[in-house]
């Protein structure tokens, strides 16, 4: 039941004055309550007794009402929402927007114009797709006489998506993609699912119950509203009570998805490896043909494909227009790293060149307390994040702890690695300060960009740990890349 909580707040704080006032009551009348209980401890045992037990009941009666008027209200597991469908206009005004940032969009060009494409030949697309070695190109070229893909009974042999064209019963005319498959490397893989989030419809290849990947890509394609048809190949492996049960399991597993898949079993065809024994008792590994069994698989296309073409149109749009948005996401989050990078080292160089300009003891803290305020500013701004100057200065002062714990093994290190270089002299100056500050700054600057980037908002004690990761990363790399800049800095000054 929902309950509002203000009014559960009302509630328990009557509850709480009514119990105050009970003990108060109590005190005041404390001698009369005294003489009824040594009177009750007299008399009968069961009564006494009975007293004490509805006094403890209803205190924990009272105790379980304010915790049930006070405990948060326990929260379902919140069901698997779809993702939002982003608008084909915001998609390429925002694409519009990139290209003008100088983002490298060349991928989401591509992803935009090849649907231009499939809209102007009207044609449906069907991806078959699933794990590596299931019988996705078999199945291929028992549903689409002629075809030729490379078959193996090794698992990965589809290194690229093909497509062939097939001639339906009903005299409709589809496309279908041989992806690569699952269990093949990562580059293969992605650009497998990606095939299917581009078709109308996915024949989803498995070789029995789907494993925990398996089931994670028919949610991952479900999620986004595709038409599903699970094909569980290699059906003459089983009995046809073990393989009936096997399609009732899946069924059961799917039937929360939605759109929910149907499962239908297949045998693909292609080659197997068999072992026999000779008349001479060897046993010999030979390769045989395996007849197909796919006309259930076709009846449940047909049945798809026979609701509104329109639909599924609209359904493949959507699903290229996420996969568009992400490809542009990922471009722009390259495009905003490789800014970072530049702001993070420009203001490392300024860091630098502050520590030696510095002409009094304090006005070095001045300078780097000015410049740390400004990158923070620019990486939001970067970043698209809202920066309150509260915020900006409760995150440097957490990084400032960081540092302080940090600052003499940054001393140490700074002082060891400027006696390399010769010609320096004495070190004991503003060169190892400048060194320090480099790395501070660097290690700064790349934390809050981290931060920024996975959190989107500017979070100061989060952001401040990541700095402080940062100071256990290469830190003698670093510390030679410092000392070499502002040897530079110093001798350039000079010049």
């Amino acid at each position: 039941m929902r309950r509002d909580r203000r009014l559960r707040l009302a509630l328990a704080a009557a509850i709480i004055v009514a119990l105050v006032l009970f003990a108060g009551a109590l005190l005041a009348v404390a001698d009369t309550v005294l003489s009824i209980v040594e009177r009750l401890r007299e008399g009968p045992a069961p009564i006494y007794y009975g007293f004490i037990a509805a006094l403890s009941l209803g205190g924990a009666l009272a105790a379980w009402l304010l915790w049930w008027l006070l405990a948060p209200p326990r929260r379902g597991p919140e069901p698997r929402s779809r993702p939002s469908v982003p608008d084909e206009a915001g998609l390429r005004e925002r694409l519009a927007d990139e290209q003008a940032a100088g983002t490298d969009t060349s991928a989401v060009e591509r992803e935009l114009a090849e649907l231009a494409r499939r809209r102007e030949g009207g044609r449906l697309f069907i991806a078959l797709f699933g794990a590596a070695s299931a019988g996705k190109s078999s199945l291929v070229a028992s549903l689409v006489p002629g075809a030729a893909p490379e078959i193996a009974v090794t698992a990965g042999t589809t290194r690229a998506v093909s497509h062939y064209r097939w001639v339906l019963p009903s005299g409709d005319t589809v496309e279908l993609a041989d992806v690569p498959g699952r269990g093949d490397t990562p580059t293969l893989a992605e650009a497998g699912l990606e095939e299917a989030l581009r078709a109308h419809l996915v024949v989803y290849v498995c070789e029995g119950d789907l494993s925990r990947s398996e089931f994670e890509d028919v949610e991952t394609l479900a999620a986004v509203g595709k038409p599903i048809v699970v094909a569980v190949n290699k059906a003459d492996w089983y009995a046809e009570e073990d393989l009936q049960r096997i399609v009732a399991r899946l069924a059961e597993r799917l039937a929360s998805l939605e759109p929910t898949p149907r499962v239908v079993p297949v045998v693909a065809g292609g080659m197997e490896r068999v072992t026999r024994v000779d008349e001479t008792g060897r046993e010999l590994v030979a390769e045989r043909s395996r007849p197909p069994r796919v006309d259930a698989l076709r009846s449940a296309l047909q049945a798809q494909l026979e609701g509104d073409p329109e639909a599924l149109d609209a359904l493949r749009d959507a699903s290229v227009f996420r996969l568009a948005a992400a490809r542009l996401e990922t471009a722009a989050g390259e495009r905003r790293r490789a800014e970072a990078e530049r702001v993070v080292s420009d203001y490392t160089k300024k860091a630098v060149v502050g520590a030696l300009a510095a002409v009094s003891p304090g006005t070095d803290l001045l300078i780097q307390g000015y410049l740390g305020t400004s990158l923070v500013k620019a990486l939001c701004k970067l970043y698209d994040v809202p920066a309150r100057d509260i915020d900006i200065q409760r995150f440097l002062d957490i990084a400032q702890r960081y540092v302080g714990r940090a600052l003499p093994l940054l001393l140490a290190i700074s002082g060891n690695v400027l006696k390399a270089f010769p010609g320096v002299g004495t070190v004991a100056g503003g060169l190892v300060h400048a060194v320090a500050y480099g790395i501070i700054f660097d290690a700064m600057g790349k934390g809050l960009a981290n931060s920024l980037e996975t959190t989107g908002d500017l979070r100061p004690a989060a952001a401040a740990r990541k700095v402080g990761d940062e100071f256990g990363k290469d830190i003698g790399k670093k510390a030679r890349q410092m000392a070499r800049l502002a040897v530079e800095a110093r001798r350039a000054g000079r010049d």
